[in-house]
């Protein structure tokens, strides 16, 4: 008898986990959508305190229109995980490749156009447009460097596809190193209580974004996944470097002005 409730009660044990895990991607998806609505909305509920020109340009709406598709076919692909629905995850993987492909070379696109005109596209950031303002080459650099992040982790991803544990792991991680950075600095430098603390909430913010699957195996499997540890660690190091080493170098500013013109 002992041993038959052995036997009745590992599947329970063995299957909380998955749970875990499985939700964990769909709660991934819904929050960063809403961090997202958070961080953008603001500045086209009320469009009277806009940096930039309106109406915006059909650039800056084609990379809004691909960023949002993208968020929410992650979403979708989560929950299909999640009820198990394998077969037609992989065939909107495919969806997903070209999306990805599409929102890289918007993005760039939209960063260079940015750094051009001297301000932020979104309109809800940095100081308010002027006409013949300089090239913003600070600005554009860790969008840059995102964009970068994201190719790579999301490209990676969908070539291990074939492979769950690594799969769901590069696509978190492009998901939250690759396009998280952007909606926090939105976050940070609309409110203006918060800007003269973005020197500390930016950083940590970051770093807690980027943890969030190491976070997720902690909790799920009691330990981290080597791929959520590195990858974290990496994502933040290279940001950290870029920002205080390579961008205030005359070096960075000569590739940026190569950039724009």
């Amino acid at each position: 008898m002992p041993e038959q409730a052995t036997a009745v009660m590992a599947p329970v044990v063995t299957a909380r986990p998955r749970r875990i895990d499985r939700r964990f991607y769909i709660i991934l998806g819904l929050l960063t959508i809403l961090f997202n609505v958070v961080a953008f909305g603001p500045s086209l509920i009320d469009q009277s305190g806009r940096n930039v020109p309106l109406p915006l340009t059909p650039l800056v709406m084609a990379h809004a229109i691909v960023a949002a598709t993208w968020l929410l076919l992650f979403l979708t692909q989560a929950t299909l995980v999640a009820t198990r629905r394998i077969g037609l995850h992989r065939r909107l993987g495919i969806v997903g490749a070209v999306l990805t492909v599409a929102f890289v070379v918007i993005g760039y696109f939209t960063v260079i156009e940015e750094a051009r005109r001297g301000f932020n596209l979104s309109g809800d950031g940095g100081p308010r447009a002027q006409p013949g303002a300089p090239p913003d080459l600070a600005a554009m650099g860790p969008v840059l460097l995102g964009l970068v992040t994201f190719a790579i982790l999301a490209g990676a991803g969908f070539h291990y596809r074939h492979r769950p544990s690594v799969h769901k792991r590069l696509m978190a991680l492009a998901l939250l190193g690759g396009l998280g950075g952007t909606p926090l600095a939105h976050l940070v430098t609309h409110w203006p209580a918060l800007q003269p603390w973005v020197g500390v909430i930016f950083p940590i913010g970051f770093l807690i974004i980027v943890s969030g699957s190491a976070i997720s195996d902690r909790v799920s499997e009691g330990r981290i996944h080597p791929l959520s540890l590195w990858g974290a660690i990496l994502i933040f190091a290279s940001n950290t470097l870029f920002v205080g080493v390579i961008q205030p170098t005359e070096a960075w500013r000569q590739f940026a002005t190569c950039l724009i013109q």
